[in-house]
């Protein structure tokens, strides 16, 4: 599975709950779709001077396939374009990172690691 890790930060004057209302709108249209497997949006708890960034989403992909044809059927939308553009439009800062998971809680084998590494549009 590859997780995509979108750590963000909402534009000043934007309203919490309206703003991660579209991020979910955006995730869920997403996943019926079928171009992702799952999400989470998740608050940052830590408070303080360490807290980077408040908000992360985690994009979850069955394999690099999905992943790979998520981000082409994107980019023919384009990323200004449709609720990404409306997530792009409301979000101020962010951070993306891109896991491959290698182990799990429900004992899945771990899988031979990938050489390949994710890029963005």
């Amino acid at each position: 599975m590859t997780h995509y890790s979108i750590w963000f930060r909402l534009r000043d004057g934007m309203e919490e709950a309206e703003g991660l209302a579209v991020v979910q709108t955006f995730l869920n249209e997403l996943r019926a779709a079928r171009e992702i497997a799952g999400f989470q949006i998740l608050r940052n708890r830590s408070g303080g001077k360490t807290m980077r960034l408040p908000f992360q989403a985690l994009i979850e992909f069955q394999d690099n396939a999905q992943f790979a044809a998520a981000f082409s059927t994107q980019a023919i939308r384009g990323i200004h374009n449709g609720f990404h553009g409306r997530v792009m439009a409301l979000v101020e800062d962010f951070q993306i990172e891109v896991f491959e998971q290698i182990a799990s809680s429900d004992g899945a084998s771990i899988p031979e690691a990938s050489r390949e590494f994710a890029c963005g549009i």
